[in-house]
């Protein structure tokens, strides 16, 4: 060593020991990184986890219940999670372009939608999902097959697909699909079960007539109850005789109808059918000009003046102007009422009267299936004689009122006789049943 040179001063120990810490730390988070990446690229870019069930109700009902969100709360997890979720329905009613938006406070829920892009009657529906989770591309799928050993059953397979792509941190958090998606598609699987148990196993594709919800004016009315065994004549004849006992009031009170006959279903029994014989009624003169009304004259079955107008000609009063009834003679059954506006599901059938039992259910499950709650009596308008009700060409428009704001529809307000002050004071309330039995079998 030169003079006057100094040797350089080795690194203290303890320097150096934290220089190699850093070292080997920096090296163990290169190799977790070069994990995480490499370990990444190996995970599936997209994720699907499907789950199915089975139900006994027509394929008609399940499929119309999931094409579009109408019944969407009653059955999908998404308000288990959040029931103050706000949802918000656009497009059309069903089918593609249906689409709904949700938003929620709980972040984790936050906002989204759901967008029908493919429908096809009886195969399958496509949802595509918009949600805050990681991806692209998702897609909910509900498929049907049809089960069972005469194929009666319906086979629903729910099935949820998302495309991640190159997004690692979408890929790592596609392992926890099948725990959270697919516990919700299990849940809202059992709900959707539940739901369809609570709909009539009817199918009302097999009808051919057109449903629709309608509004039904008040109407003032004379009434008779009754009740026959479950067999053509007897039924004839129950109403025959009730509709005279009607006339003979309407002779003596100066009316005339004001639409078709109704039955209204108090309880069809296996053995027995209890109904009510329903008369619209009108001042005589009071309808339409002659030329404005399609009604033909008085066939003394209730189908006479106003008849082919159905419940649109009756004035749209709440409540209808009272009119001056006289009722006597002994025994007399007749009933003067005012039943008031209602909500209603309604079609027309064409056929012999006994097949009216099963449009009654058909109607229902249209009914339910959309979203609506039947309530109160069914009833029918005879389009017929009461002597041609069994004719093949025979016609009737079948109505069941519907519940609105969770309310039943009102019943008749009894006028005549007045009722003492311990009594219902609507008629038919009390009977044995508000609608007839429902035999929970396929059609």
């Amino acid at each position: 060593m030169r003079p006057g040179t100094h040797r350089p001063r080795a690194r203290p120990p303890l320097e150096r020991f934290r220089m190699t810490r850093i070292i080997e730390w920096l090296i163990s988070l290169l190799i977790v990184v070069a994990l995480f990446v490499v370990i990444g690229l190996f995970l599936p870019a997209k994720r699907v986890v499907s789950h199915s069930v089975e139900t006994n109700r027509p394929m008609t009902t399940v499929y119309d219940t999931l094409n579009g969100f109408v019944r969407f709360k009653d059955w999908n997890a998404l308000v288990n999670h959040d029931p103050n979720v706000r949802l918000d329905v656009s497009g059309p009613e069903a089918g593609v372009g249906a689409r709904l938006a949700y938003v929620s406070a709980d972040h984790q829920i936050g906002e989204g939608s759901w967008e029908i892009v493919e429908s096809v009657p009886g195969q399958r529906i496509v949802f595509a999902l918009n949600t805050p989770g990681r991806g692209k591309d998702k897609r909910m799928t509900f498929e049907f097959e049809r089960t069972g050993q005469r194929r009666q059953n319906v086979k629903i397979t729910q099935t949820y697909s998302v495309d991640y792509g190159w997004n690692l941190l979408g890929r790592y958090a596609g392992l926890y699909v099948t725990r959270d998606i697919g516990d919700d598609i299990k849940r809202g699987l059992a709900k959707f079960s539940n739901l369809l148990a609570t709909i009539p196993r009817f199918d009302y594709s097999r009808h051919d007539g057109e449903y629709a919800v309608v509004e039904l004016p008040a109407v003032n009315a004379l009434l008779a109850r009754t009740n026959a065994k479950r067999a053509n004549d007897e039924i004839a004849l129950a109403m025959t005789n009730q509709m005279k006992w009607i006339e003979q009031v309407m002779e003596k009170s100066g009316l005339e109808p004001a639409g078709p006959m109704r039955i209204v279903t108090n309880d069809f029994g296996p053995e027995s059918y209890a109904f009510d014989v329903v008369q619209p009624v009108r001042r005589k003169g009071s309808g339409p000009a002659e030329g404005e009304d399609a009604a033909g004259e008085a066939d003394g079955n209730g189908a006479g003046d106003g008849a082919d107008a159905g419940a649109d000609a009756v004035a749209d009063t709440l409540p209808p102007e009272r009119l001056e009834v006289v009722l006597d003679g002994d025994n007399n059954p007749v009933f003067y009422v005012q039943i008031p506006a209602m909500k209603a599901a309604t079609t027309t059938y064409v056929g012999p009267s006994p097949g009216l039992a099963l449009v009654r259910d058909q109607l229902r499950a249209w009914a339910m299936v959309r979203g609506h709650e039947t309530g109160g009596r069914p009833f029918e308008e005879y389009r017929v004689e009461i002597k041609n009700m069994l004719a093949e060409d025979a016609e009737f428009t079948v109505y069941w009122p519907l519940r609105v704001d969770g309310k039943n529809p009102p019943e008749p307000v009894q006028i005549l006789p007045e009722p003492e002050e311990d009594e219902a004071p609507a008629a038919g309330e009390g009977e044995a049943e508000a609608g007839p039995a429902q035999a929970d079998e396929a059609a």
